[in-house]
């Protein structure tokens, strides 16, 4: 077996590359979104921001019609939702999200589980800032998008509909 010389640019290189990999990568942030919204393959793998501090301002979020498996999004509540809003994420005609979501009381404790199979899922009224919903794309059949509930905390209940 003989011997390989690597020259000193090549080597500065791949240092170069391994940095480059090991760099932290920012999440992308969307704003704090207040009113119904569709969101777009861009925003795919954001963290969604979003705000129903206003009373009365029940609203949907569509997500994209054409994910790819393993694209991703975290919602997270921005400010505390007012009494009577309430904000549901909307999978799609004939899409689903699944998985358990957890509703906690205000001292953390009885955590509630519940398995969800639904259209939409989302933040009941009165929920409070930090709430979060974080879903993967296990399944991007179009007409049959499966998005798993990674992660989801509440402190009130969750509403869905179909």
């Amino acid at each position: 077996m003989g011997t390989k010389r690597v020259g000193w640019a090549r080597i500065r290189s791949l240092i170069n590359e391994n940095q480059n990999d090991l760099k932290l990568r920012r999440t992308s942030v969307k704003t704090a979104i207040t009113a119904a919204t569709t969101l777009v393959e861009a925003d795919l793998g954001s963290l969604i921001l979003l705000d129903a501090s206003a009373a009365s301002t029940n609203f949907e979020i569509v997500l994209p019609a054409t994910p790819t498996l393993g694209d991703t999004f975290r919602f997270t509540l921005a400010a505390s939702s007012h009494a009577a809003s309430e904000i549901l994420l909307d999978s799609g005609t004939d899409n689903k999200f699944e998985g358990y979501v957890v509703m906690y009381k205000a001292d953390m404790a009885d955590g509630t589980t519940a398995f969800h199979s639904h259209r939409k899922l989302g933040f009941g009224d009165a929920a409070a800032k930090g709430g979060c919903l974080e879903v993967v794309c296990i399944n991007a059949t179009v007409g049959n998008i499966r998005w798993a509930v990674v992660d989801a905390k509440s402190d009130v209940a969750w509403i869905n509909s179909h």
